[in-house]
């Protein structure tokens, strides 16, 4: 029995170690959607290194899955990068949430100050907040930020949908749950 449970250990770790080498690789190639699929399973693993954790929320981050930043920021607070990160996250997460309510339920997103971001969900926030957008349908809300042909499309069906039009072309899609 006990040579059954070193050997499940050891699998675990050379998978771990494994996935950790897989997750830095895939981020330095800036393929964000793998190494955010890896630091979901290193964190899953119990790993504490705060920049694995950082590079892993920043991953997902670019990826879309802003949910999961949100539990990740529970292993974050160490060091003066980690609680800015998890700012960052938080930021990120409450701006998805405030835009989702907006479409929604048309709540006022003017009293609210959050730091400002280059994510596509601060965009969005900031030109909700200040009215600077083309209300398209009220229901379901469709809004254009943006000019005729350069714009950002946001709508609601059963998730937040946010794409990035350029030239009458969508060049990026984004999902929020």
């Amino acid at each position: 029995m006990k040579f059954l449970l070193v050997f499940i250990l050891l699998i675990g770790s050379v998978f771990a170690k494994d996935n950790l080498e897989r997750f830095v690789q895939a981020y330095k190639a800036k393929d964000m959607s793998l190494a955010c699929s890896l630091g979901r399973q290193l964190y899953r693993s119990n790993i504490r290194d705060e920049k694995i954790l950082i590079a892993t929320g920043h991953a997902c981050a670019e990826d879309d899955y802003i949910d999961f930043i949100g539990v990740l920021q529970q292993r974050l607070g160490e060091t003066p990068s980690s609680r800015y990160a998890t700012v960052y996250f938080s930021t990120l997460l409450l701006k998805k949430r405030l835009i989702s309510q907006y479409m929604h339920e048309d709540i006022d997103l003017s009293p609210y100050t959050l730091p400002l971001t280059d994510h596509v969900l601060s965009k969005v926030f900031e030109a909700i907040q200040s009215g600077d957008f083309e209300l398209i349908s009220q229901d379901p809300k469709h809004l254009r930020i943006g000019d005729k042909n350069d714009y950002i499309d946001v709508y609601v069906k059963n998730k937040l949908y946010i794409n990035l039009v350029k030239d009458s072309k969508v060049i990026q899609e984004h999902r929020y749950r």
